[in-house]
């Protein structure tokens, strides 16, 4: 789940366009990462900052803590949600896309979905179980929550999407990414090899993330058209509305693939225009109507153009992207992402979390819900998140199972000699 395991090209002894194609080739040289971990701990904390600052709103109007400028940037902290997805676009389409400008088929789709889910799936299940078990302690409960939430459809229901753990429908959107993309390697594969050139193999790279784009940009202006009401969850919580996010992340890794590299001033230029940027639609969105929705693919277009000045160069990086402390939460974000808020209902319904009230007064609450989120996400991170690896294990890298015995059928072969 690290983002620091995304790697770049960096082998120069391949010729993209002379390059042989073919499935049962090795794939390029495993290339060095990215320095982007620290930007999973800098969204866990904000996310988790927020759900804080929405857990102190007061009275029968539900009055939140601030209002103003405040109250308009810490609702802005759900583009963090955006550029989660973004990440993901880029990490798990990087390998595609650099098998395209190299001629050489990467892992089956299959391997990719499977690694995905080996990383995901332990803590997501144990997650939803547990909050569920004891939020349903009478059979058979919300039996339809348990199913959609195990089966990642919670986001096509208005009711359940954010029952059991609300962070959750983010997973579920990913889900739907991680299958459509391990669908389309074959295809994505299949058309690579009719393709000479180098150009014409990143077009075919290049084809999914725009077609995603396009689609989603169909349907979000579908639903403001047919003026779709807020509280219709399904709608502007679905995979359809957060395709563009995935697009604009697939897109930088088709550019990252092709060799884009920029000087320093070009990146210094890009990373302060994307933060700009990102201020400014925080600032300008117009917030308690279906039109902010509009405001998340173009959040993602402002983060993948911060990155870009990050990710379209061969390095060495600013040490400050390696700050021990939130790269080491980097690494527990996605554990923290899931654990915090069934943590915040069980410090909240025993009396742990101070009463809501106007001011900064929620911070209190972010960090006794952030102590315990890091604690149990660390201890997950060592105990339940391995062992999908551990089953991974069992697999060699084309997905087929692991042959733990064939020394000695060579060795009997050898003897028979």
């Amino acid at each position: 789940m690290s983002v620091t395991q995304l790697t770049r090209p960096t082998d120069p002894t391949i010729d993209g366009d002379a390059a042989p194609r073919g499935t049962d080739l090795p794939p390029p040289a495993r290339p060095a990462p990215f320095p982007l971990g620290w930007l999973r701990g800098l969204a866990a904390l904000a996310v988790v900052t927020f759900h804080a600052y929405q857990y102190n709103r007061t009275g029968p109007g539900s009055t939140w803590p601030w209002s103003g400028t405040a109250h308009q940037l810490m609702l802005g902290t759900d583009l963090f949600v955006d550029m989660f997805f973004v990440l993901s676009g880029l990490v798990l389409w990087m390998p595609i896309a650099l098998a395209c400008a190299h001629g050489v088929a990467a892992r089956p789709g299959r391997v990719l979905l499977m690694r995905r889910m080996a990383r995901l799936l332990p803590l997501y299940y144990a997650i939803v179980l547990a909050v569920w078990v004891t939020t349903n302690p009478s059979l058979p409960g919300h039996w339809q929550d348990l199913l959609m939430h195990l089966t990642f459809t919670q986001v096509y229901s208005d009711q359940y999407i954010f029952w059991t753990d609300g962070p959750a429908w983010s997973l579920a959107v990913e889900f739907h990414f991680y299958v459509l993309m391990a669908l389309a390697v074959p295809v994505v594969y299949r058309l690579m090899e009719r393709r000479e050139t180098r150009r014409g193999r990143l077009a075919v790279a290049a084809a999914l993330p725009a077609l995603c784009a396009t689609v989603s940009v169909i349907y979000l202006t579908w639903a403001s058209a047919t003026h779709q009401p807020e509280t219709d969850w399904s709608v502007w919580f679905s995979p359809l509305t957060r395709g563009g996010d995935f697009a604009i992340g697939m897109a930088l890794a088709v550019l990252v693939a092709a060799g884009v590299r920029l000087g320093r001033s070009a990146r210094i230029a890009l990373g302060l225009t994307g933060v700009a940027a990102l201020i400014a639609l925080v600032l300008s969105r117009p917030v308690g109507t279906t039109t902010s929705e509009w405001w998340h693919p173009m959040y993602a277009v402002a983060v993948a153009t911060a990155l870009a000045g990050i990710v379209l160069h061969d390095g060495p990086w600013s040490r400050a992207w390696d700050w021990k402390p939130l790269v080491w939460v980097g690494t527990l974000g996605y554990g923290v992402y899931l654990i915090h808020e069934p943590v915040m209902r069980l410090l909240g319904s025993h009396g742990f979390l101070p009463a809501g009230r106007p001011g900064a007064f929620f911070l209190i609450s972010a960090v006794l819900v952030a102590v315990p989120s890091l604690a149990l996400a660390w201890l997950s991170a060592r105990t339940v998140e391995p062992a999908g690896l551990r089953l991974l294990a069992l697999t060699d890298r084309r997905g087929r199972p692991r042959d733990y015995y064939a020394h000695l059928a060579a060795e009997d072969r050898m003897e028979r000699v």
